[in-house]
């Protein structure tokens, strides 16, 4: 009979003591990241890596590699990439690449806030991208494609003081489907969200379930690193043999403008060949004077961005904030007014230098040709105007002290305690 019980349950037990093992057993018993994960997770951009925790905290351990924070441009290799100069001219920096199609401000605060003990008195670079800037922010879809949980359950479990920042943070997440589809995240951020000692979930209980749930998390993200994919090193290897010997900026900027002659010599927009044949030309009379009504001057994109900067703020980071032209051809041809792109340039930038930090704006490019490989996407000659500002800012001291962000910005931004009760009681 116990013979028979064993043959039914016995597999049972043993795939929990397994599981069981595998969730509560040391770290150590997993092994660490290998170098060569390391190298690959730099240029692979994949959600293993931008949206993981092992990888990350592995490479900024060690000061061999700057992290340059951005979106879909960094994917964007040629032979200017800064990737691609820093391992031709023995830079002494390997660019860390973070970032993917749809990440933007608030992605990255979770990551910021997640690498804190790594990123302390740190070289960090920050590519802006004006289209974040759309009046309604991150949308949904966007932000539920690259969202992170081990990233958001970092944030919710810090034990951390609830600060207006916190607070603001917090019902930021909560108005993101991908978060109010999982229980027990949204009750660690309601809890967070909520002022006074009188939270809406038991604190204790909460916590527990959040904990379970990390380490899960936790667990998944070991074993994703190590295996690390689409490494773009091979493409890198390819692109450092057309470059000169000698770092010459003026010799690289003709370099970057004869490659962009060659492969836009089919429009007017001076965009890829490629783009303008599948994305422009089947549909170009459509898209003229189409975006009439575009402006990027209010979004909550501003509020999200400050909480990155008050995370690099946090942790005392060194960072370049870089603002990259739009193709002025091609604004002019949809519409956009210029007055407005501008208000949009003197906004962010008034924003980045009255908390203190450092800023490349390209916007005076938007009229010179070969900046960008389509609209928006920065390439060739602006990637040159990148490597030459990371050159000077790689040599110059970090700053003493950054200014504190006054904490109205973020309280005049919460709803009265009653409205929260009413959102929550609404959602339940």
């Amino acid at each position: 009979m116990k013979k028979k019980l064993w043959m039914i349950f016995g597999p049972i037990l043993v795939a929990g003591f397994i599981f069981l093992f595998i969730l509560f057993g040391p770290s150590a018993i997993f092994g660490g990241v290998s170098e060569q994960a390391v190298s690959d997770g730099a240029t692979s951009m994949s959600p293993a890596v931008v949206g993981g925790e092992k990888i990350q905290r592995t490479a900024f351990e060690s000061d061999k590699y700057l992290p340059i924070f951005g979106s879909s441009e960094l994917s964007r290799i040629d032979p200017l990439h800064p990737s691609v100069f820093a391992k031709k001219y023995k830079t002494g920096y390997t660019p860390f690449l973070i970032g993917r199609p749809g990440t933007q401000s608030l992605y990255h605060y979770l990551d910021i806030n997640m690498l804190e003990k790594e990123l302390k008195n740190r070289k960090v670079v920050f590519i802006l991208s004006p289209q974040w800037f759309q009046p309604k922010g991150v949308d949904d879809n966007h932000f539920g494609a690259t969202f992170s949980p081990i990233q958001a359950y970092t944030f919710a479990l810090q034990d951390e003081k609830e600060t207006p920042e916190r607070r603001y943070a917090a019902r930021r997440l909560l108005s993101f489907k991908v978060v109010q589809n999982d229980a027990t995240l949204s009750k660690l951020l309601e809890n967070i969200a909520t002022l006074g000692p009188n939270k809406p979930h038991s604190p204790f209980l909460t916590k527990r379930a959040g904990e379970i749930q990390y380490r899960v998390l936790k667990r998944k993200d070991e074993l994703q690193s190590k295996f690390v994919t689409g490494s773009k090193q091979a493409k890198i290897n390819k692109e450092v043999k057309q470059l000169p010997d000698n770092p010459d900026f003026e010799e690289l900027d003709e370099f970057a403008k004869s490659l962009g002659e060659k492969q836009t010599d089919n429009n007017e927009f001076h965009v890829k060949n490629h783009y303008y044949n599948k994305k422009i030309k089947p549909i170009e009379e459509k898209l003229k004077n189409s975006r009439k009504d575009l402006s990027y001057v209010k979004s909550p994109e501003y509020d999200d961005l400050q909480l990155v900067m008050d995370a690099f703020k946090k942790v005392h980071a060194d960072v370049l904030f870089v603002n990259p032209p739009i193709n002025r051809e091609w604004t002019d041809f949809i519409g956009m007014d210029p007055d407005a792109l501008h208000k949009y340039y003197e906004k962010s930038e008034a924003q980045v230098k009255k908390n203190g930090f450092k800023y490349l704006s390209l916007e005076e490019y938007s009229d010179a040709s070969y900046f960008l490989e389509d609209p928006i996407h920065l390439s060739w000659r602006g990637w040159v105007q990148v490597d030459k500002s990371l050159t000077h800012f790689m040599k110059e001291p970090l700053p003493v002290h950054y200014p504190k962000t006054d904490p109205k910005y973020y309280f005049k931004k919460q709803p009265l305690q009653k409205n929260l009760k009413q959102e929550l009681k609404k959602k339940n």
